[in-house]
């Protein structure tokens, strides 16, 4: 699908190089007819006044189609080319005052106006505009449920890139903004989110479309690890395992993911698997010892329970730093007795 910063640029690029040329010498009154409307509209389109040009160039075209206009396919042949541009010209500037003020209402005439340059196009047989400006369409369907959903209207929102996907199935971007935008409607069935999210990953895979995949996968694994918290803090152990485990399958680079896991594993009373998933987070850590030291302290609680006294205190030393440090020297003191503690 071409962008509408392309067609604009190829766009200004026809207008310029073809039919540009004044049309004169006029031999009879139809051809002079014909050759006067078109120039005036053809210096109306050049100051954005796409309409009155396009009405000029369509009654430009009704002189040169008269019987009495002898060899006048020329100009028949520049205006049939001309008009469909001009349609679009009017749709993209349309665009721009959207882009300058982003409102439901701006969008709409865009929407409207990109849909008569279809409808133009093809009264012209101009296959490659027409194609220009439906493939805007679903684009600019989902920037009105951007606009939408930055309103809390998610109803509206929704119904948008319904519209979006219907004119476009390969849509990738549509899908994910639509799993965003069930998910942040709350009353929606996590499924249905999931659902969702698949879409846009299956799309993505079939269109060649990587990084919007990628994108899909690391925010549905995001979410995913979100509920497993919370579902941990209402003591929801199961249901938090079970959800952490569902995000590796989406993106298992998350220092977040693996943090958690060790978390709920090591409330589970799985040591084991709690030192796995802690080491897997440190080597995914990038950050400072204060980024590392929750880390550390699952590490610390899952040695401890393993009866692994050494480690167990070099791991909560590593964990001393910060919102850890109280938690970190009370274990270190009080219920390992560790021989060196930092103050």
């Amino acid at each position: 699908m071409k962008t509408i910063n392309t067609i604009w640029i190829t766009l200004l690029t026809l207008i310029i190089s073809t039919g540009v040329t004044d049309l004169l010498q006029a031999q009879d009154d139809s051809r002079t007819n014909a050759v006067m409307a078109y120039n005036n509209a053809r210096e109306l389109a050049g100051i954005n006044e796409y309409l009155d040009a396009i009405e000029l160039y369509e009654e430009a075209l009704t002189f040169a189609r008269a019987d009495d206009c002898e060899d006048c396919g020329d100009i028949e042949e520049m205006i049939v080319g001309q008009v469909p541009r001009v349609y679009l010209a009017r749709g993209l500037q349309t665009f721009e005052n959207f882009r300058e003020e982003r409102t439901v209402e701006n969008v709409n005439r865009a929407i409207e106006h990109f849909e008569e340059a279809a409808e133009g196009a093809a009264r012209y047989n101009a296959t490659t505009v027409q194609g220009q400006a439906r493939g805007v369409i679903p684009q600019l369907y989902y920037q009105k449920s951007l606009v939408q959903y930055n309103e809390e209207d998610y109803e509206a929102a929704l119904a948008s890139l319904d519209t979006a996907i219907e004119l476009n199935e390969n849509y990738t971007l549509a899908y994910y903004q639509k799993a965003i935008v069930l998910n942040k409607m709350g009353e929606v069935e996590l499924d249905d989110v999931i659902a969702a999210f698949d879409r846009a990953i299956e799309v993505g895979l079939a269109t060649n479309q990587q990084e919007h995949v990628a994108t899909a996968q690391r925010r549905l694994s995001s979410e995913l690890v979100y509920r497993a918290v919370s579902l941990k803090d209402e003591d929801d152990l199961a249901g938090a395992l079970e959800m952490l485990e569902m995000a590796q399958d989406y993106d298992d680079s998350s220092v977040d993911l693996w943090y958690r896991l060790a978390e709920v594993q090591n409330l589970l009373g799985n040591a084991n698997s709690a030192l796995e998933s802690a080491n897997r987070a440190l080597e995914l850590e990038s950050g400072g010892v204060a980024d590392q030291a929750k880390i550390y302290f699952e590490l610390g609680q899952a040695y401890q329970a393993l009866e692994q006294v050494t480690n167990a205190c070099n791991a909560y030393e590593n964990a001393a730093y910060g919102d850890f440090r109280d938690s970190a020297l009370y274990e270190m003191e009080y219920e390992l007795e560790c021989e060196e503690i930092s103050s």
